[in-house]
Parts: structure tokens; sequence; C-alpha cells
């Protein structure tokens, strides 16, 4: 099996997990929602890190 086929297949495994914890679900949900309230509010959203992760904050800054 190709490297990127299973790089694919090992993110949609994630996903799937994801799917399926809806305790995690409802977390997601309640994040973005008071995010979404901070910007509606004038408020302003932080994101930080360190290595990988800063890249990963400017990334989310970003979009």
């Amino acid at each position: 099996m190709s490297k990127v086929k299973n790089i694919v297949e090992a993110s949609i495994a994630v996903k799937q997990k994801i799917l399926q914890d809806d305790e995690l679900i409802a977390k997601l949900e309640e994040v973005v929602q008071q995010i979404v309230q901070a910007f509606q509010n004038g408020k302003r959203v932080y994101f930080c890190g360190n290595g990988g992760s800063a890249a990963d904050a400017q990334h989310l800054a970003a979009e």
C-alpha cells in the first residue's frame, strides 16, 4: 500500500473515531459557539503554540 494511501486512511480513521464520540462532538460544538459569540461581541480569540503547534496556530488565525 502506498504511503499517501496510508496517510489518508489514518486521517479517515481519526475522523471516524471523533464521529463516534458524542461527548467530544458536544464539547467541540460548545467551543465553536463560544468562539462565534466572542467574534459577534467584538472580542478576540488568541491562538498560540510552540514549533509545529505555532504553525497550526498561525493557520487557524488566518482562517
